[in-house]
């Protein structure tokens, strides 16, 4: 997949603003998750700065390879298998939830449930660069 240098420019721009919006949101309502907010904001304009240094040279309506074919296959058989993991813990988590046994409150199956699909996702990347 190609696009161009100034429209991935725009995309990580825009993250690291949306990412900066959250920090600031939450730290004015007092809550204590500004502070992973305030760490993701900083490493989205890290990777603002980066691209225009590197990119600096380069002209900037020229292509740039984001993903080829073989990559976006792995991707999308890792995002399925995360999928398929994050149901699996979720209609587990609702059905535990809905006979009554509570070991977990419905907010921390759900983080739970997130924070392992992308632990899932990560393992099958990984996996996938040495099967392939």
């Amino acid at each position: 997949m190609r696009s161009k240098k100034w429209m991935v420019l725009i995309f990580y721009t825009y993250l690291f603003l949306s990412v900066g919006y959250l920090t600031y949101s939450t730290y004015s309502r007092g809550d204590k998750l500004w502070i992973v907010w305030g760490i993701s904001s900083i490493g989205l304009g890290y990777q603002v700065v980066r691209f225009l240094i590197d990119k600096k040279k380069d002209g900037w309506n020229t292509s740039y390879v984001v993903a080829d074919h073989r990559i976006l296959g792995k991707i999308k058989l890792s995002l399925a298998i995360s999928y398929v993991f994050i149901i699996i813990f979720l209609i587990t988590g609702a059905y535990g939830i809905q006979q009554g046994f509570f070991i977990f409150e419905a907010f921390d199956t759900i983080v739970a449930g997130i924070i392992f699909s992308l632990l899932v996702f990560m393992i099958s990347q990984v996996v996938q660069q040495f099967i392939n």
